[in-house]
């Protein structure tokens, strides 16, 4: 039962139900895929003060929907987010400053608001 609440706030919160694909392996990749911004949202939701029990929907509206710049130099890749009214709920989160991403021969994902 629990496994079905939070498909269907999948459902819900990430358009589920408008599928890309016909074919069941795209099927499966959606759902996949949606359960995975879930559990990132989740996560999300767990370091930003004042929003442990915000849903899926809110987060996107107030912080995943922000406007920005990417900065790509040769060891770093800086994400300047728009100013928004939620920024110092971001500031005060404790997200990593800087990230180091292997797949991207080791650079450097870096954020900053603007």
């Amino acid at each position: 039962m629990n496994i079905e609440q939070r498909l269907a706030k999948a459902i819900q919160s990430f358009s589920l139900d408008a599928l890309a694909g016909a074919v069941p392996l795209n099927v499966d990749l959606d759902v996949v895929v949606s359960v995975l911004a879930h559990t990132i949202c989740a996560a999300l939701r767990r370091r930003l003060p004042g929003y442990s029990t915000a849903t899926p929907d809110t987060l996107r509206r107030r912080f995943l929907s922000t406007g920005g710049t990417i900065t790509t130099q040769r060891d770093q890749i800086t994400v300047t987010l728009n100013r928004r009214t939620f920024s110092p709920v971001l500031r005060q989160a404790s997200l990593p400053e800087t990230i180091t991403v292997p797949w991207w021969q080791g650079r450097t994902l870096r954020y900053e608001y603007a």
